[in-house]
């Protein structure tokens, strides 16, 4: 008798140790007090210029001294409220009081300057970098953050680990290594052989561009198509090709891969399941996606967003989005071509460069 009740005692303990992870469950299924959504403060971490927003902010409290140090010529330092060692400078030429001038040495505390800034080459800043005036940085230095009141210029072979952030221009020279978020409210230009990933700016430009009539913009008989209220949609089971010179008003969408040939119009959308190839001088007035890789010829002119799903190759010439209408274009894997526009967004989610044409 004593053994039987030991053996449903036991059973009876094994049962509650394996039901006790459920009360939980069961209390939720009951009350559902975590219907709701959750509660998240994102504080626009979506947004490019979050962290640059965030650093003007907390390098505010340092104005008094900048303007002090502007009006004296001098500079200052001493420790914020979170224990970072700051440096204020006060002088607009190249000589600044910087607490490293020989190649290969590290700068530890946070540079605020009040003016413009040039800083000498093959120094690592472990900390954000803030320039009321124009930016000028050495070649072959290595970033943290820079947020620069005005244009901001990196010398090549220059590295940035998190942020930059342009009021003004920003520009790259050839080999740099921009790991982070770049951003400008004015224009990026980035020469070659220059690794990006995540670019915003209200035109961004590779190597150099040539300046012309913009083609993104449609003639009058396109117009009067796109705006007749009525989009047809072109479906296709397999591979499908639209010839040279061909004009298609409407939505494509292709199964398999898809070719553009040179000098095509579309009037609408472009999307595939495969490849997709555009031939020299196409023009697309809607977007373009691809299930897979996509090869946009040279000189062509796409208004609206650009997503591969694999990767991206732009061929010179070839100019996305407008001033008026900014676009993005993202996929993995980028390579841009020297003399590539983007109006807008350019994001490389894995690894994004400027390649020779």
């Amino acid at each position: 008798m004593n053994s039987a009740l030991a053996v449903a005692a036991l059973i009876l303990f094994v049962s509650l140790m394996l039901m006790l992870p459920l009360v939980p469950a069961f209390v939720e299924l009951r009350r559902k007090s975590d219907a709701s959504p959750l509660n998240v403060v994102q504080q626009h971490a979506g947004e490019i210029r979050h962290f640059a927003n965030s650093f003007r902010t907390y390098i505010q409290v340092l104005a008094p001294t900048l303007q002090q140090c502007v009006a004296s010529g001098t500079t200052a330092s001493g420790i914020l409220s979170d224990g970072v060692e700051y440096l204020a400078l006060g002088r607009s030429d190249d000589s600044q009081t910087l607490p490293i001038q020989q190649p290969g040495a590290t700068c530890s505390v946070t540079i605020a300057a009040g003016s413009e800034l040039v800083v000498p080459p093959e120094i690592t800043f472990l900390r954000d970098v803030y320039a009321g005036g124009q930016f000028r940085g050495g070649d072959s230095n290595s970033y943290r953050a820079i947020l620069g009141e005005k244009d901001v210029h990196l010398g090549h072979s220059s590295r940035v680990s998190r942020w930059v952030h342009a009021v003004g221009e920003f520009s790259a020279e050839h080999d740099c290594k921009l790991a982070g978020r770049i951003s400008s409210d004015s224009r990026i230009r980035l020469q070659g052989a220059c690794n990006f990933l995540r670019l915003n700016a209200p035109q961004i430009e590779t190597g150099h561009v040539m300046r012309g009539e913009d083609s993104t913009q449609l003639n009058s008989e396109d117009d009067a198509n796109a705006g007749s209220g009525v989009v047809q949609r072109f479906l296709y089971d397999g591979d499908f090709e639209v010839h040279a010179g061909e004009v298609v008003t409407g939505n494509i969408v292709a199964r398999g891969q898809l070719h553009i040939g040179a000098d095509a119009r579309i009037c609408g959308s472009v999307k595939s399941v495969g490849d997709m190839v555009l031939g020299a001088g196409v023009s697309v007035q809607g977007s373009l996606i691809s299930g897979k890789q996509m090869l946009i010829g040279p000189d062509c002119a796409v208004n609206g967003p650009i997503i591969a799903e694999r990767a991206l190759r732009i061929s010179a010439g070839t100019r996305c989005g407008s001033l008026q209408h900014p676009t993005t274009v993202s996929a993995p894997h980028i390579e841009a071509e020297e003399g590539v526009t983007v109006f807008g967004t350019l994001w490389a989610r894995e690894h994004g460069e400027v390649v020779a044409s």
